[in-house]
């Protein structure tokens, strides 16, 4: 007995139908244009400046909201653990003259960074820089 192959209706196109072809008057689709990426390492090295300067790491703890008197880089990266903000908020808020939301733990922070997908590249952090002194881990 043989058996009757199916008749393939699709005109050798395969999916569904586009909507021009159904009516030629109908937009075609447009795609949105990705939204270019911020180059958040030239951002904050260009925010903070060198990692040897005092008073950089001043205003920085000033800018995150320690408003201690820090007489050296060390109590600075002190005063700074514990504070947990992202760091694409921190250069926005220093940018409108505020100041950056503060979350209760690592984990609110970590979330709030994961979902919002403002992530500072880990392995951009320079070892004894300001960013690694911000930098949560996440992951």
């Amino acid at each position: 007995m043989a058996k009757k192959k199916k008749k393939n209706n699709s005109a050798g196109a395969s999916g569904p139908t586009p909507p021009q072809d159904l009516n030629p008057a109908a937009p075609a689709p447009t795609r949105q244009p990705k939204k270019p990426r911020r180059n958040i390492v030239k951002e904050f090295d260009r925010y903070f400046g060198s990692p040897d300067n005092l008073e950089n790491w001043q205003r920085l703890c000033h800018d995150v909201g320690v408003e201690d008197d820090l007489t050296s880089i060390t109590k600075c990266r002190e005063a700074l653990k514990g504070i947990w903000v992202n760091i694409y908020d921190l250069l926005d808020a220093v940018k409108e003259g505020a100041q950056p939301h503060h979350f209760p733990s690592r984990r609110a922070l970590a979330r709030y960074t994961i979902d919002e997908d403002k992530i500072y590249p880990k392995k951009k952090a320079k070892k004894g820089g300001a960013v690694r002194a911000l930098l949560a881990h996440i992951f």
